[in-house]
Parts: C-alpha cells; sequence; structure tokens
C-alpha cells in the first residue's frame, strides 16, 4: 500500500488532518469541551453527588474522544495500533463508571459507601479488559490491503460490547425499580431526568459503535454522540433545579475560563482577520462577566455593609441588656431581702397576737362574754392565717437566697401521712366531705427527709383539696409507685382544673379559678411545695379530668 497513493496528509498534533471528515471534529470536540466543563462542575459544592465515579466517565469519554480523532487524522501504524488499543480499554470503563454514578446518585452516596460485594462485581467486570489489552487481544492486527487504516479487533472488542449492554441493562432495570418503589418516590422526577440521558448517550455511544464495526461504515459512529449534548442539558437542569449551589459561580467561572482561552489564542492567530474576530468575541464575553462581577462586588459590599450594622447594633443591645439584666438582679435582690427582713419583722407581733387571743379564749384573763369571744376567735383565726402567709414569704426568700435549710432524717412516710390525714378529717367534716387514708399494703414507706417540711407540702396539698372541694369525698392513698420511688396521691372530687392552669398552677402567687372560691390563699403553697419536693429529689404533678370533675395531687418521693 503506497502512501502516495492514498494521498494520506500527515497530522498535525496528532488530531489535525484532512484525512477526517469535517463531522468528526464537530461530534469529538464538542463533546470533550462539554464533558470537561461537566468534570469541572463536579469541583463545586454539590450535595449528594457521587463526583469520584462521574470524574472516571467524563475523563474516560474525553480520552475516549481524543483517541478516536487520533485513529481518523493520524496515518502512522503504531499510532494507529497504539491508540486502538487505548480506546478498546477504556471504553466498558465508560459505561461501568456511568451506571455506577447512576446507581450511587439514586442511592445518595459515595464510592466509599459501596458494598465490598459491588466494588469486587465492577473489578470483575474490568479485569478482562485489562488483561487482553496488553496480551493482543484487543488489537491484532493491521489492515494493509486498503487506506482506511483500520486494525482487526480481537475478542476484547466483543466483550466489550457485553459489557457496555449488560451496563445499558442495568440502568433501565434501576429505573423501573425508582419508579415503582417509594423509597424514591421524592426523587422520581431527577432520577427519571438522569437515567433518559445516561440511557440516550449509552445506547447512541453502543450502537453507532457496534453498527459501525459490523457493517465496515466507521462514519457512523460520528452520530453516536449526538446525545452528549441532550446528556449536559439534563444535567445541568437537575444540578441547577435541586443542588445547593449559587448559578452565578458556575456563569463567572465559565466566562473568566472562555477570556483567558480567547486571550492565550492570541499568541497563535498570525492573520490580523483572526486576531479581529478573538479580540472582538473577548470583548462580547468581558462586557457580561464584567458586569456579573461589578454587580457581585457591590452586592456584597452592601451585605457586609448591612451585617456589620447589624452586628454593632447587636453588640450595642446586648451591652444595654447585660446592664438591664444587672439592675433586674439587684432589684430581684432588694426584693428578696425586703420580703425576708419584712416577714421576720412581722413573726413577732403575729407571735404575740396569736398567743394573747389564744389565751383570751382559753379564759386565762377571766371570763369572756360570748359575743366578745366571737370576735377573739375571729382575731385568732386572722393572725394564723396571716402567720401562715408570712411563713410562706420567709420561706420563699430563703429558697431564692440559697438559705433554706433541711434537716435531713430517717422517719416513717406512712405515720407522718396518716396522722395529717386524721388531724384534717375534723375540718372536712365541718363541710360533709369523708376523708379516707389508704395504701397498697406493702410497707414500709421509709424515707430520708426533712420531715417537718415534707409535712408542710403534704399538709398544703390536702387542706387544698378540702378547700376547693364543695361536696364528695377526699382520698389521701400511699403507695410503691416503681424505681424506688413512693407516691402520695391525694384525690378530690372538687372543681377540677383546666389544661391551662396546669402549666401556672406551681408558679408564684399563682391561683387558678380556685382563687375565686376561696380568697384567703397567698399563691405560694404550691410554689413551695414545688421547691421542697425537687430539693429532696422527687417531683410534684397534677392530673384533672377537666373543670368540676376532680382532680388528683401527686407526689413522689424516693424510698430510703
Amino acid at each position: 500500500m503506497n502512501p502516495l497513493i492514498c494521498e494520506w496528509d500527515t497530522a498535525q498534533l496528532l488530531i489535525f488532518s484532512d484525512n477526517s471528515i469535517p463531522l468528526i471534529y464537530y461530534s469529538h470536540i464538542t463533546s470533550i469541551i462539554i464533558f470537561l466543563c461537566l468534570f469541572g462542575l463536579t469541583f463545586l459544592q454539590l450535595k449528594n453527588w457521587p463526583k469520584t465515579a462521574f470524574r472516571i466517565m467524563a475523563l474516560s469519554y474525553s480520552l475516549w474522544l481524543f483517541c478516536d480523532l487520533v485513529l481518523w487524522a493520524n496515518d502512522k501504524i503504531p499510532h494507529v495500533m497504539f491508540f486502538w488499543t487505548v480506546i478498546n480499554l477504556v471504553e466498558p470503563i465508560i459505561f461501568i463508571a456511568a451506571a455506577t454514578f447512576f446507581y450511587l446518585f439514586a442511592e445518595k452516596r459515595t464510592i466509599n459507601g459501596l458494598k465490598a460485594a459491588h466494588k469486587w462485581l465492577i473489578f470483575g467486570l474490568v479485569l478482562p479488559t485489562l488483561i487482553m489489552a496488553p496480551i493482543g487481544l484487543s488489537t491484532v492486527g493491521f489492515d494493509m490491503t486498503s487506506c482506511d487504516r483500520n486494525v482487526y479487533e480481537g475478542i476484547a472488542a466483543y466483550y466489550n460490547y457485553f459489557i457496555e449492554a449488560l451496563c445499558i441493562i442495568f440502568i433501565v432495570a434501576k429505573t423501573a425499580i425508582i419508579l415503582g418503589s417509594k423509597k424514591y418516590i421524592g426523587d422520581r422526577l431527577k432520577l427519571s431526568l438522569i437515567a433518559v440521558g445516561m440511557f440516550l448517550l449509552l445506547s447512541a455511544f453502543l450502537m453507532a459503535n457496534f453498527f459501525g464495526t459490523f457493517l465496515d461504515q466507521y462514519d457512523i459512529s460520528q452520530y453516536g454522540h449526538i446525545a452528549v449534548p441532550v446528556f449536559a442539558i439534563f444535567l445541568a437542569y437537575i444540578t441547577i433545579r435541586y443542588q445547593t449551589f449559587e448559578p452565578r459561580i458556575l456563569l463567572i467561572d465559565t466566562l473568566v475560563t472562555s477570556v483567558i482561552v480567547l486571550i492565550l489564542s492570541l499568541f497563535f492567530a498570525r492573520e490580523e482577520g483572526y486576531q479581529i474576530f478573538i479580540t472582538t468575541l473577548t470583548l462580547l464575553l468581558a462586557v457580561p462577566m464584567g458586569y456579573v462581577l461589578v454587580t457581585s462586588i457591590r452586592k456584597e459590599v452592601r451585605t457586609r455593609k448591612q451585617i456589620q450594622s447589624l452586628a454593632d447594633n447587636l453588640e450595642q443591645t446586648n451591652v444595654y441588656l447585660g446592664e438591664a439584666n444587672e439592675k433586674l438582679k439587684s432589684l430581684d435582690k432588694l426584693k428578696t431581702e425586703f420580703l425576708s427582713l419584712a416577714s421576720h419583722q412581722l413573726r413577732s407581733p403575729l407571735t404575740a397576737i396569736k398567743g394573747y387571743t389564744s389565751m383570751l379564749l382559753e379564759g386565762s384573763f377571766g371570763a369572756v362574754k360570748p359575743e366578745q369571744k366571737e370576735a377573739i376567735d375571729r382575731v385568732f383565726q386572722s393572725s394564723t392565717h396571716l402567720a401562715k402567709v408570712v411563713e410562706d414569704l420567709l420561706n420563699v426568700s430563703k429558697i431564692e437566697q440559697g438559705g433554706l435549710k433541711y434537716q435531713m432524717t430517717q422517719f416513717d412516710l406512712e405515720k407522718a401521712v396518716k396522722d395529717l390525714a386524721t388531724d384534717l378529717s375534723v375540718t372536712a367534716q365541718k363541710k360533709g366531705l369523708a376523708l379516707n387514708f389508704e395504701t397498697d399494703s406493702k410497707p414500709p414507706y421509709t424515707i430520708n427527709g426533712d420531715m417537718e417540711k415534707l409535712r408542710q407540702v403534704i399538709l398544703n396539698i390536702i387542706d387544698n383539696a378540702i378547700k376547693y372541694t364543695q361536696e364528695g369525698s377526699i382520698t389521701v392513698k400511699l403507695l410503691h409507685s416503681g424505681a424506688g420511688m413512693i407516691r402520695i396521691d391525694v384525690t378530690d372530687t372538687g372543681m377540677g382544673i383546666s389544661p391551662e392552669e396546669k402549666e401556672k398552677l406551681f408558679q408564684k402567687f399563682s391561683r387558678g379559678e380556685g382563687g375565686k372560691l376561696n380568697t384567703s390563699g397567698s399563691g405560694l403553697g404550691l410554689y413551695l411545695a414545688k421547691q421542697i419536693t425537687e430539693a429532696h429529689g422527687g417531683h410534684i404533678a397534677i392530673d384533672s379530668p377537666g373543670l368540676g370533675k376532680g382532680s388528683t395531687f401527686s407526689i413522689e418521693l424516693k424510698e430510703n
């Protein structure tokens, strides 16, 4: 075969010569540029992108296209044999990487997240190609009988077609699973677009190559790359639509890269017409890029100034809030000290009033007329109530100052509760109420705590049940609630409590609807009960079906 007869044109830079049909440069160079741009896209901050698999696919496809350009343009037998072997080596890698990318994208994984079995499967599919290429089963000879510079392909080429068809079948099957499974219901559109793009790209590539080889018409293979722009459009759409990155950044990166390439091309443009064309194109690209950059910078500067202004205002506000908080703490401390001082000052005269009125009622100063006795008894009851309010205020101030002391001793809770129920049953009977005491018959009921303060808590709960129950009964039950806890349930048939009141019932000076029925309370009893109970490592709670349906107060304490 004489090169002069074939009229081969010597290839420049391996890929440029008159031997190639014009369609090749359009289909190949355009596709290379698209895939290199998609490769660059993977360096953006994209979520749920299996970047490694896609990079392998993009680089393998770009390498295949470059090698195919060499085969069309080059007339040197060693070059043709080498690059044809490389083509057969990377072609199945394109398909396997594409199928892996689709699987990982659908499952929201990376290559590192693949199971060991999947990795071995991929390696097993690639291994025969890796073995056959260097031992001559990929390209077995060169056709010296024609000017087409073709190579005789070995078994590796047909194995590649099998792998490529297998990958396409896998993508179709995986798509069917996606469409039929609820697992992917939120991602079906996104995955369907990728699946369609992948199927068009790979099937067009495979069919064009297969029929080109089978019919010995290699021009057909050039039509296999018409699906590349479609695939790129689908991929770009789902990236912008579903991924988290700023499209403006991609636009700026693309424009900057284009301007740099055009400026560099001026070094190789010798003719004045080409220089004017490149300069004009560079200017057309630089103007929108400059506008976008200037607009973005101005926007960023304004945003930074606004953020700085907000930060300064926030810092100043924090200073004001800090000063206000210190003043509030000071006022709260003064309030607590005032309550403590006032309570101490009130206790002495109240003790004297209670003592003398008690002596008057007992006749220590002589006989008292019935009408006088009634008035003195009212004074005594009022002073007793006032003394309790003062005691509550004093205890609140001690709690807030951290000065409430507890005398912890071991005692029988059953006896303490039973004695209180017995004492208060007289008050209940005066209102026509039945007060019952029950246990779960699982003694002992021993706890470690301040007996007097816990008696105050239980007394307050039972006393409230009597006050806010007009008819019916009150049941005090002692039981083991499990997990080393003893519970006291005080259940009444009284006025009940609304869900809204439950939230604020244990706050200071909160009395709810019950305050309308009994106006003598201070609104501190339940607050103190909660603080004292929690100081013993227990807790207090309330349950009520609603207004008019009674309620149950529960006190849980640690069993000793």
